[in-house]
């Protein structure tokens, strides 16, 4: 059963000046988990994969806020990258997450479905 959805678009150039004035620093606070696929990515692509992330993030706070559950960025968990990438949410394995993420040239999109498993 669908519980809750969320949706978040990032600028691509946004995220790329983040890198450029915080660094490391930004990717430490917003993925503590680490984000080693999008570093395997080719040069020019790092900011997009990034910010397809960073919207992904961003989407499921929104759908967790529209139940009344608050989360910040280090309870979400995102690993792999392409066909293989999973998400988890601490505190919320009774959930299952439908993801779907995109991103060209300008902005990075997200889409969350929350369902509740059975």
């Amino acid at each position: 059963m669908l519980v809750s959805c969320g949706v978040d678009i990032v600028s691509v150039k946004r995220v790329e000046r983040l890198l450029d004035k915080y660094g490391e620093r930004f990717i430490r606070k917003v993925f503590p988990e680490g984000i080693d696929y999008c570093f395997k990515k080719r040069k020019g692509e790092l900011a997009g994969c990034i910010a397809a992330r960073f919207a992904l993030k961003e989407a499921v706070i929104k759908a967790f806020a529209s139940i009344g559950k608050r989360i910040s960025f280090k309870d979400i968990v995102i690993c792999g990258g392409g066909s293989h990438l999973t998400l988890k949410v601490k505190n919320f394995e009774d959930l299952k997450l439908l993801t779907s993420i995109s991103h060209e040239k300008e902005y990075a999109v997200a889409i969350v479905n929350v369902l509740q498993k059975n």
